[in-house]
């Protein structure tokens, strides 16, 4: 499974599932009752919470790994993708993969996880003449191999996937189908996305976002300066640095201590920047972990400043096999994987890959615990800049999920 955001904040996500053992497990029932209340909350609404810790979690974790790495994914397209392959999941595996995904299954009904997505997808399928934001599902299937009918029913109404017959024997036909798919649904801007592919794959589960967003107030190239970036204590690199003097949404951590702004987008969507006080990178990492960004967002206060950041690109490439693994979705990468679901014979997860590049520039952005907070108010002479490592979320109001999260510790890399 590879996974590409490229460009316009665009990104690919692909399951290969090839022949495989697994030992037999006793089904266990997600269906657990929900209170009244729980039952009338909006779907979309029910999962975005956990769609959070998702993102929190992977996110602490990678920043923990690869200490000294720019990072950029996007968890939403990794939740869709494996959500979906729960689908044909059973028994234990079922459970770990909606575990592993943050999501609590014995206070949220499967169904429930399903729906969300399915609302969330049709969200995406609105026609936005602000941003540009869509997501894609397909299933390209051996042709040998028959799906079972409910998997495939359910792909298509929960996850709106089209399903493509693919002759994977004729391995370099199979790659170029796949990847002329991937090349049209994000606008040119992902090609070859596959170096090769397995004859023994019987399915390869392909998820793609795509996001191009306008600034609402785009930045001045005339006022863009080379500024230093301290990438460390002893490390200074010039970049381009963007300013803007007007009215932004701010918060004031004192701890861990950062400073947060929000920086609209036209339409719902908005990038989240987080920026650490001078050595307090790694405190702030963690108490993602520990405390949900919507706490510190809610502390958000409009204030006139003038606020630098740099130009930037980056790009991350993840191995989700073994990231997911070491965050506990194991199961489906072994013999013992339960995915009977799908074919009714014993499948395994070959591969799973994440790729994701950044382009954010002065018109706007291409791609594709308890915590004790105050909320000081700040004079118009301050200068807020973005000189140091930080972090970004990007996030679309309407879903109220992060599309794309990342730290950068030197935008020239």
């Amino acid at each position: 499974m590879k996974v590409f955001l490229i460009g316009f904040l665009s990104q690919a996500l692909l399951c290969s599932l090839v022949l495989g053992h697994h030992l037999n497990g006793e089904h266990h029932d997600d269906d657990h009752d929900d209170d009244h209340h729980a039952k009338k909350i909006n779907p979309i609404h029910r999962i975005a919470p956990y769609n959070a810790n998702f993102a929190n979690n992977l996110f602490s974790h990678l920043a923990a790994k690869y200490p000294t790495n720019n990072l950029f994914f996007s968890p939403l397209s990794i939740s869709v993708a494996f959500s979906m392959l729960s689908l044909g999941a059973k028994s234990h595996t079922h459970s770990q993969i909606l575990e592993g995904l943050g999501f609590n299954t014995s206070a949220l009904l499967a169904e429930d996880i399903h729906k969300g997505f399915q609302q969330l997808l049709h969200i995406f399928s609105q026609p936005n003449d602000d941003i540009q934001l869509s997501m894609a599902n397909a299933l390209f299937v051996n042709k040998e191999i028959k799906l079972l009918e409910k998997f495939l029913d359910d792909a298509k109404n929960y996850y709106h996937s089209e399903t493509v017959p693919t002759d994977f024997q004729n391995s370099e036909k199979a790659k170029n189908l796949i990847n002329n798919y991937v090349e049209k649904k994000t606008n040119g801007k992902i090609k070859d996305l596959l170096d090769s592919v397995d004859p023994a794959t019987v399915l390869v589960l392909l998820n793609t976002i795509f996001f191009k967003g306008t600034w609402k107030t785009a930045f001045n190239k005339n006022h863009t300066r080379e500024g230093d970036f301290h990438v460390d204590e002893n490390t200074v690199v010039k970049v381009p640095m963007m300013t803007r003097q007007g009215e932004y949404r701010v918060a004031f951590i004192q701890e861990p201590e950062c400073k947060v702004v929000e920086v609209p987008y036209k339409g719902n969507a908005s990038a989240i920047i987080i920026l650490p006080d001078a050595g307090k990178l790694h405190e702030v990492e963690q108490a993602l972990r520990n405390a949900s960004l919507q706490t510190w967002t809610k502390l958000l206060r409009p204030m006139r400043l003038r606020f630098s950041m740099p130009k930037f690109s980056a790009s991350s490439t993840l191995d989700l096999k073994t990231e997911l693994s070491e965050i506990g979705i194991k199961e489906i990468f072994s013999g013992s994987a339960d995915l009977s679901g799908i074919t009714g014979t014993p499948l395994r997860v070959s591969e799973a890959v994440h790729k994701a590049v950044l382009n954010m520039d002065e018109e706007g952005t291409e791609a594709a615990a308890a915590t004790a907070v105050t909320v000081v108010k700040l004079s118009l002479g301050i200068h807020i800049t973005v000189d140091r490592p930080f972090m970004f979320i990007i996030k679309d109001k309407n879903i109220n999920s992060a599309l794309f999260i990342g730290r950068i510790m030197n935008p020239e890399k």
